[in-house]
C-alpha cells in the first residue's frame, strides 16, 4: 500500500467516523427533544389535574356556603315576618283602642302590613286587625 492509499484510508476513516458521530449525536439530540416534550406534556397534564382538583374543592366550599346563607336567609325572613306580625297587631290594637288614626299612621300601618303579608308571605293573621283599623275615623 502506498502512502496515497494510506492517506485516503485515514481520511475515509476520519470522515466516516465524524459522519457516524454526527448521526449518533443527531439521534441522541432527537431522543432528548422528544423526551423533553413528553415531560413537558406530562407536567401540563399534572398542573391541569391540580387546578381541576383545586377548583372542585373551591366549588364544593362555595356550595356549602350558599346552603348556609340560604338557611340563614330563611331564618331571618321568618324572624322578620314574626316581628312585623307582632308590630302590626300591637299598633292596630292601640289604634282601635284610641278609636281614631291619623292619615300618616294608617299609611305606615298599611306599609308594614303589606311587607308582612305580601313581601314575606304572611298568612292573614292580621287581616281582622287591619279591617278594624281601616274602619276607624281619621284624626282631624
Amino acid at each position: 500500500m502506498n502512502i496515497g492509499e494510506i492517506l485516503t484510508a485515514v481520511l475515509m476513516a476520519v470522515a466516516g467516523g465524524a459522519a457516524g458521530a454526527a448521526v449518533i449525536n443527531g439521534i441522541n439530540e432527537r431522543w432528548k427533544f422528544k423526551a423533553g416534550r413528553q415531560a413537558a406534556k406530562e407536567d401540563r397534564e399534572e398542573e391541569k389535574a391540580d387546578k381541576t382538583a383545586e377548583l372542585t374543592k373551591t366549588i364544593t366550599g362555595l356550595q356549602e356556603d350558599i346552603k348556609r346563607l340560604r338557611s340563614s336567609d330563611a331564618a331571618q325572613s321568618e324572624a322578620l315576618k314574626q316581628i312585623l306580625l307582632d308590630r302590626v297587631l300591637y299598633l292596630g290594637q292601640g289604634y282601635i283602642a284610641k278609636g281614631e288614626i291619623s292619615y300618616d299612621d294608617r299609611r305606615r300601618f298599611h306599609a308594614m302590613h303589606d311587607c308582612y303579608h305580601k313581601g314575606l308571605g304572611g298568612n292573614g293573621d292580621a287581616d281582622i286587625i287591619v279591617e278594624g283599623v281601616d274602619a276607624l275615623p281619621l284624626k282631624k
